[in-house]
């Protein structure tokens, strides 16, 4: 009997994309570099998961990229840390709202729209930096039911109640229309000692969830991204990845939002529905724009004979 002929592993595939990878920011996506500011009036940003890490440093690179509003969301009362109010950067006047919401929870998402309405009357570009990775479990047998779900709301229903009331908030506003989710490549992996199956599962959907997206609301121009921001040494990851995992936490946390800043200058829409990574060279990926296109790259697919069925 033939031997099943080995392939290489999506996550492989996923971070060899482009043969340069950063860990830091680079002058091509800083957005220090008055090359990467937007146009003034510049964008009204809400940033769900601004409180710490990634997301406070999502909110930094917008900020000096000259967004006016800025709507910060968290769980937490560190939203409120003193960055809140009128501010002025590169002559820029800028308002910072902050605001609390559980993403797991449709009504709170809601009153969130409802009351970040009244402070910013449009939206141009709506990020989600909330995640979870929950208790590492590598057998669905084991740990506890309980995680399971608690990772699931947060990452899946949680995705979808952002989308299902802030979509329709962007649509009206008639601006840049640009709904980027913290995705995450583990929703490629399967074995392996951080195949945490909540986790990869749960960011293997919201990645998915995004391709509906794109599918849905392409036609009236919004643009739905998913952002892998690397191996970033946040304290939910310090919290639960195992040992042997903890020397990759390499990334810097401030490079994913100067990605998305990247991404938001204009309207890229040939990367609508796709899973993408901040470590990318975004040169090297600008230079493979017509393959990706072509070939309908970067989603999931189910492989039948050579060729995937998407």
């Amino acid at each position: 009997m033939p031997q099943p002929q080995p392939r290489t592993a999506d996550t492989t595939l996923a971070t060899t994309f482009t043969p340069t990878r950063h860990s830091t920011i680079y002058p091509t996506i800083s957005p220090s570099n008055p090359a990467n500011r937007f146009p003034q009036p510049g964008p009204n940003v809400c940033i769900i998961g601004a409180s710490r890490g990634i997301g406070a440093e999502m909110a930094v690179a917008y900020a000096k990229a000259g967004a006016v509003r800025l709507v910060l969301a968290g769980v937490e009362s560190s939203v409120r840390d003193g960055r809140l109010g009128e501010e002025k950067e590169n002559g820029v006047k800028r308002r910072v709202e902050g605001f609390s919401v559980d993403i797991s929870q449709a009504g709170s998402v809601e009153r969130l729209v409802e009351s970040a309405r009244e402070f910013s009357p449009r939206l141009d570009i709506l990020v989600l930096v909330s995640g979870l990775s929950g208790p590492v479990v590598l057998k669905v047998g084991d740990g506890e039911v309980a995680d399971f779900g608690w990772v699931v709301d947060i990452n899946v229903k949680g995705t979808y109640h952002i989308a299902h009331y802030f979509i329709p908030w962007l649509l009206e506003s008639q601006g840049l229309k640009t709904f980027i989710a913290v995705g995450s490549f583990a929703g490629c992996i399967i074995n392996g000692h951080i195949a945490n199956t909540a986790y990869c599962l749960s960011k293997f959907a919201q990645a998915r969830l995004l391709e509906f997206i794109s599918e849905q609301y392409a036609e009236e121009g919004l643009l739905a991204v998913s952002v892998h921001p690397g191996a970033v040494a946040t304290d939910n990851a310090l919290k639960t990845c195992p040992d042997s995992f903890k020397e990759y936490l390499v990334d810097d946390p401030a490079l994913c939002g100067a990605f998305c800043v990247w991404l938001c200058l204009e309207k890229r829409m040939w990367l609508n529905g796709r899973l993408v990574s901040a470590k990318w060279d975004v040169d090297e990926l600008l230079a493979r724009k017509a393959d990706i296109e072509e070939r309908d790259l970067l989603k999931f697919g189910f492989r039948v004979g050579d060729s995937p069925a998407g």
